[in-house]
């Protein structure tokens, strides 16, 4: 796959999101603007778990299969998948209901059944995303989710505004969901009978779901960790906020993921280097690889997390004068995405090195402590709280993640490595 390709439509997918959070915020008052947030998080939190994580072995185990003609390991993947699939989705449907039962704030229950409502057919886009890739139809295996999705709702907002039907924010959840349908059904009707849900004319000789299911369920945690922090913080925020702050925490803390995901756009440029680099230079060279990248990521965070502290209000303000209140956690989830980038490129090299799987463990404490810290600090502090829960847990993150890389790979891909060996080579030149 292009990297430039995905890194660009995953970029283009993030402006569009960006753009309709904008939208959403100058239309509509701030309370419905906190539903659809936490329906948006709980749309993207609830598909990854409907995929059961085999979204993401599936990039790995499919492409060595098709590699080879195996087809017969194809389909009996698909028909695991699939089944899994089947399960989990009637799993949440049928606990829904439970939110309309818990003593949640106006608006939270709604958003949860409108954003698991979307989730199953987004679920459906994950995992034909990892079979298109294993077709090398590149294009059908991101535009779909990262770019067609979040447009249309950008044009589907737009034609709200347009048409002054902005009286009801059910209007919007409905819209999330056709909008999900409408993509998943299209991606699967272009892929015809290589989509992942077209059923084979005979059932596999033997089930390898009890195989698949550790590796997916350990791969999912990574997952969520690693590409769906934003997200799970909505979720959290929504058990301890009423909707009109959670307005507030979702633009925050999505601005902030937006400047880290531009930030940390260079380590993906330079993973095909590094594979190069790891194989045929010397250490001196791959590492010298790792500090460039990382000087490069944290300079520009460090530039956005100053800019933020001085332009960070009037940003805000873009969206609302509710949203000026967001100032220090937007301020704080920068200082977050900071520790994220410093941790630098240990993710990359446990993947690498096929260990990223041994970090499941501490992608679960590090919700487990997220969740624990925003209960704690949330009814004290407020947004502040629930921000400086995130801080924290980045922080476990990266230290696990460096010392789980030194353990397994003999090195680490962050920043204070990165600075000991510069100055080591720096001192013998």
């Amino acid at each position: 796959m292009s990297v430039a390709g995905l890194t660009g439509a995953r970029l283009a997918g993030a402006g569009f999101g960006f753009l309709s959070q904008l939208v959403l915020a100058r239309t509509f008052l701030p309370h419905d603007v906190g539903t659809a947030f936490l329906a948006m998080s709980v749309t993207a939190f609830v598909s990854l778990l409907i995929t059961g994580g085999y979204h993401t072995i599936a990039l790995t185990y499919l492409a060595r299969f098709r590699a080879f003609g195996r087809n017969g390991l194809v389909q009996a993947f698909l028909w695991a998948a699939r089944r899994d699939m089947v399960v989990l989705s009637i799993l949440v449907l049928i606990l829904t209901p439970v939110a309309f039962l818990l003593p949640f704030e106006d608006g939270v229950a709604k958003a949860v059944a409108y954003g698991v409502l979307a989730a199953i057919p987004l679920a459906v886009i994950r995992l034909n995303n990892s079979a298109a890739n294993a077709q090398r139809r590149f294009a059908l295996s991101y535009m779909p989710d990262f770019v067609v999705r979040p447009g249309l709702l950008l044009v589907f907002l737009g034609g709200l505004v347009l048409f002054g039907a902005v009286s009801n924010i059910d209007i919007v959840l409905i819209g999330m969901v056709a909008i999900a349908l409408v993509v998943a059904v299209g991606q699967a009707v272009i892929m015809g009978a290589d989509n992942a849900f077209s059923i084979p004319a005979s059932k596999p000789s033997r089930d390898m779901r009890p195989y698949y299911r550790r590796r997916a369920a350990a791969m999912l945690m990574v997952t969520v960790v690693s590409g769906a922090t934003a997200d799970l913080v909505v979720l959290v925020g929504g058990v301890f906020l009423p909707p009109s702050q959670l307005a507030v925490l979702g633009v925050a803390v999505r601005v902030a993921a937006l400047v880290g995901f531009i930030s940390s756009a260079s380590q993906h440029f330079v993973l095909r280097d590094l594979v190069s680099a790891m194989s045929s230079m010397t250490r001196t060279q791959s590492d010298a690889l790792l500090w460039r990248t990382n000087v490069v990521g944290l300079g520009m965070m460090v530039a956005t997390t100053l800019a933020a502290l001085v332009f960070g209000p009037f940003v805000l303000a873009l969206f609302g004068p509710d949203y000026v209140s967001g100032y220090w956690p937007l301020v704080i989830f920068l200082f977050s995405q900071s520790v994220r980038v410093m941790g630098g490129m240990n993710g990359h090299l446990l993947s690498l090195g096929g260990h990223q799987v041994r970090s499941a463990a501490l992608c679960a404490v590090v919700v487990v402590l997220l969740v624990a810290l925003s209960a704690i600090l949330t009814p004290i502090w407020g947004l502040v709280g629930i921000a400086l829960a995130l801080l924290v847990a980045e922080l476990a993150w990266a230290i696990g993640l460096g010392m789980l890389t030194q353990r397994l790979e003999g090195r680490r891909g962050d920043i204070f490595q990165g600075l000991a060996t510069h100055r080591l080579f720096t001192a013998a030149r």
